[in-house]
């Protein structure tokens, strides 16, 4: 069998079954499962201290040290969230890294509090194996990717259609040099929730909008990638000032000046310093004079998509002529998309 075809993981997942990893925080912000809190055994100093024992004086000793450091108020307190939680969601599973002693010990604690559970085989690692066979292995469901230059109202698009794929979403960023929404997840979970959507899709068709490789300091998996790349493209074709408008209420009417002179930065080596500091000079500008209303800064959104976002975007769809199988303006790309 398969790992991607494992119907134990399959059935837990599609059900969105709430889960309960058991590791330390560490572990769980380089890497974590759709649907699971952390609520853990031992916190990350613990565990350090657990691992060195373990490592100088072997797992005996590395197990007393482990019921010495949660015991008494410590662990009742660790109990008591996993009770609450599992109250609220009866049908909770838990896991530890290879389903091995912390979460039986935290089974075992649990049971005797009147709830019957017991650790999902393999754990994360398991988990973690099954996600990156849906990535490197399972069939792709079809794909068609919505392009269109900077300010289309790409994303407004997508998230109207029937069955979608928001990468953007997912990574929590735009995918530019403007593009950040605040902390990113790691690359692990990132790959992940791509992972469920992927079975979630159960091989239907998914539209995506086009991106290049990276959104922020997160890449989007290799086999997906290319297959998203290779995929029919539709592109959204809107007027400027309608793209103006766009980007106005999506990225400035909420931000300060200081998000976009420092992110301008990223790209001063491909517009000149002359340029850069001609559009730093309007970006201050407009935001001294607020930023509720549209009208002063259209100047410096429009020389940012003439100089910069439009050119890149032109190269980019002249590379994919041959991919192309509709274009319009928002309804008509909709239309199109809900029908085909």
């Amino acid at each position: 069998m398969s790992t991607w075809s494992d119907p134990e993981l399959q059935r837990l997942l599609l059900h969105k079954t709430p889960l309960i990893d058991v590791r330390a925080p560490v572990e769980f912000f380089e890497g974590s499962i759709p649907h699971s809190v952390n609520l853990p055994i031992m916190t990350d100093e613990e565990r350090a201290r657990v691992g060195t024992t373990y490592k100088q004086q072997g797992q005996d000793a590395a197990i007393t040290l482990g019921h010495q450091l949660v015991s008494g108020d410590v662990k009742e307190e660790r109990i008591k969230l996993w009770c609450q939680f599992l109250s609220a969601h009866k049908e909770a599973e838990i896991f530890c890294f290879r389903g091995g002693l912390r979460s039986q010990i935290s089974c075992q604690w649990i049971q005797d509090q009147g709830f019957h559970k017991r650790p999902i085989p393999g754990g994360y690692k398991r988990l973690r194996k099954f996600f990156l066979s849906w990535l490197d292995e399972a069939p792709l469901p079809p794909l068609v990717r919505i392009g269109g230059l900077t300010g289309s109202g790409k994303t407004r698009v997508l998230t109207q259609t029937n069955s979608f794929l928001d990468l953007e979403g997912l990574a929590n960023h735009r995918g530019s040099a403007f593009g950040p929404r605040g902390d990113q997840p790691a690359q692990v979970t990132f790959e992940n929730n791509i992972a469920l959507q992927l079975l979630e899709a159960s091989g239907s068709r998914l539209v995506v909008e086009d991106e290049s490789v990276t959104l922020g300091r997160l890449a989007i998996p290799r086999r997906f990638f290319a297959h998203l790349r290779s995929s029919p493209l539709v592109v959204l074709q809107v007027s400027e000032e309608e793209r103006i408008k766009n980007i106005f209420e999506d990225y400035v009417m909420h931000t300060k000046a200081e998000f976009f002179l420092t992110n301008l930065t990223r790209i001063e080596k491909k517009l000149g310093a002359t340029k850069t500091g001609l559009l730093a000079q309007e970006i201050q500008r407009a935001f001294s004079l607020g930023s509720s209303e549209l009208g002063p800064h259209e100047t410096w959104i429009r020389i940012l998509l003439h100089e910069y976002y439009d050119p890149l975007y032109a190269k980019d769809l002249r590379n994919n002529q041959d991919k192309i199988v509709f274009h319009g303006g928002a309804k008509d790309v909709l239309a199109f998309l809900r029908s085909n």
